[in-house]
């Protein structure tokens, strides 16, 4: 995170741009992202209608699999104590734009924390110290990343509790 979060920065973003199916985009990172979730004892569940599996989209299948996995990873640190284990992936086609949503059964983000949330190197010391592991880069490094691609990188905060991050990159 930390040396793509400083190509960034230096404008040097690297990205190789491809049409791919949205099938296919998933299917490159699903079983890193099972994986992970697996580490934590969580689920996850991929959940896309067979009409927008054939779906096509101009991206950077690489910086979607860095987005998806930092996305994951939080998921993983911060709700892995919830009694629902389960991480959903939605994957949803419009028609000028895709939405990638995950969303766990977390205990949420409070709303202190949701003014710092995509700020790069966000944590204090004491919250690094006495939180999941990082330094707060990975949902900077994320937003950025989805921002070169010509998409957006937010929170949502469903009214059933938990966090969702919804990825919208254009088709």
């Amino acid at each position: 995170n930390v040396l793509q979060y400083a190509r960034l920065e230096r404008g040097r973003p690297g990205q190789r741009r491809e049409e791919v199916a949205l099938a296919s985009l998933i299917e490159r990172c699903q079983s890193r992202l099972v994986d992970r979730a697996a580490q934590a004892d969580m689920n996850l569940e991929v959940q896309m209608a067979d009409a927008d599996r054939e779906t096509r989209v101009t991206t950077d299948a690489a910086a979607v699999e860095q987005i998806l996995f930092n996305l994951v990873d939080n998921a993983c640190k911060y709700a892995c104590q919830a009694a629902d284990k389960r991480l959903h992936l939605v994957v949803t086609s419009e028609t000028r734009r895709v939405r990638i949503t995950v969303k766990d059964q977390g205990p949420g983000i409070a709303a202190a924390g949701r003014r710092r949330l995509f700020q790069p190197f966000s944590k204090s010391v004491h919250e690094a110290a006495n939180t999941a592991p990082g330094v707060g880069l990975g949902l900077a490094l994320s937003r950025r990343l989805a921002a070169d691609l010509g998409g957006r990188l937010e929170l949502q905060s469903p009214a059933e509790g938990g966090a969702a991050f919804v990825l919208t990159l254009p088709r």
